[in-house]
């Protein structure tokens, strides 16, 4: 048993304040810690305020240093404005030649890919008689009616005619022109036998768009190449 207990003195405790003194001072602390989060919530919008004004300031400096660069760089550009334009139409030239040069051809180095390739066979070329598909503004030029056996798309045709010591060299030589990819579709349309030459002849081949080329479109090949 507690002391207390054994005295028998009964455990009696009462608040004797009035209730006006207790809810006075519960009002004043309720007031005090209003005031404080007031204080510290104005703190912080004060340090967010301080923190906003510093970054706009920053952002202004950077906008003025900008516009001065940029300023800068225009009167710069004003004094090139020349060098600039004549670049502009510079460029502007070259896609015009692009266009207009789309379908150039370098006839000597056709001509003599077409000689050289019978070179091994013995064959001299005589003469090449050549014409692009509606280059003279009419119809396509005449031209075999098979498709080129390379795949390519034909864009005109030669016409061929030489002599050679025989007609196997004739028929190496029309194997050989088979295998080019700047001619294709060979065929022979007259051979005859030559007692002095051995024989002469004809054939056509078609020209193919792979010999297209020139100095604003496709870099040409060297000449004797395929």
């Amino acid at each position: 048993m507690s002391p207390l207990r054994a005295n028998r003195i009964p455990a009696i405790s009462a608040s004797l304040l009035p209730e006006e003194t207790v809810a006075g001072r519960n009002a004043r602390r309720a007031l005090i810690w209003v005031v404080v989060m007031v204080v510290v919530v104005a703190g912080l919008c004060a340090a967010w305020f301080a923190l906003a004004y510093r970054d706009k300031q920053a952002a202004e400096h950077e906008l003025d240093a900008a516009t001065v660069t940029v300023s800068d760089l225009q009167r710069e550009q004003r004094t090139y404005s020349k060098t600039v334009q004549v670049q502009n139409e510079i460029a502007t030239l070259d896609g015009q030649l692009k266009t207009v040069m789309a379908n150039d051809l370098d006839w000597s180095a056709l001509l003599d890919t077409v000689r050289s390739t019978g070179t091994p066979s013995g064959i001299r070329v005589d003469g090449v008689n050549g014409q692009l598909n509606g280059a003279d503004g009419g119809g396509a030029a005449v031209s075999n009616p098979l498709p080129a056996t390379n795949g390519a798309t034909t864009i005109g045709a030669l016409t061929v005619t030489g002599t050679g010591p025989d007609k196997q060299a004739v028929a190496a030589y029309v194997d050989a022109l088979a295998k080019l990819t700047v001619v294709a579709n060979p065929y022979v349309t007259n051979v005859a036998t030559d007692e002095k030459t051995g024989v002469t002849f004809s054939l056509t081949v078609d020209i193919t768009q792979n010999a297209l080329c020139g100095r604003f479109t496709v870099a040409c090949k060297p000449a004797g190449g395929k």
